[in-house]
């Protein structure tokens, strides 16, 4: 399949997984769009990827502003969900500390939850959308 021409947003664009998929994607000739809740990060993506790449700052916790910027955005073709904040990942689980887990899944869960149910209807035909899990699967085990 290609990519060529192809608009892709890529939420937690700007560092890590995203980053790489952010680049793959530019590299392909698709249309990029990197987000992350952090203007400056935005910025600095978009500067060191180049070519057809925008950015937009954009806080998935903020339901009313993913709905805002899905509507602004238009159509998409595929839509790839890297975005999190999980801290605890070296925690063993019996040290975790329940009320800070909780709050880690914020984005990573309920953040991806608002994106998709504003991104969908403007994911095209043959269209994808990718959520990645990162570090939220991993525990260590207790000693």
């Amino acid at each position: 399949m290609s990519l060529k021409d192809q608009r892709i947003v890529v939420i937690g664009g700007t560092s890590g997984i995203g980053f790489a998929v952010a680049a793959a994607a530019r590299d392909e000739q698709a249309k990029v769009v990197v987000a992350s809740s952090n203007p400056a990060n935005v910025e600095t993506a978009v500067k060191r990827l180049a070519g057809s790449v925008t950015g937009l700052a954009l806080d998935v916790t903020n339901e009313s502003a993913v709905a805002a910027a899905f509507a602004q955005l238009g159509a998409v073709d595929h839509l790839v969900f890297t975005a999190g904040d999980w801290k605890a990942r070296r925690t063993p689980v019996a040290e975790l500390d329940l009320e800070q887990a909780r709050a880690h899944f914020t984005v990573r869960f309920w953040g991806a939850a608002a994106v998709v149910k504003h991104a969908y209807k403007s994911i095209s035909s043959g269209g994808s959308i990718t959520l990645t899990d990162g570090m939220v699967a991993r525990w260590r085990r207790c000693a």
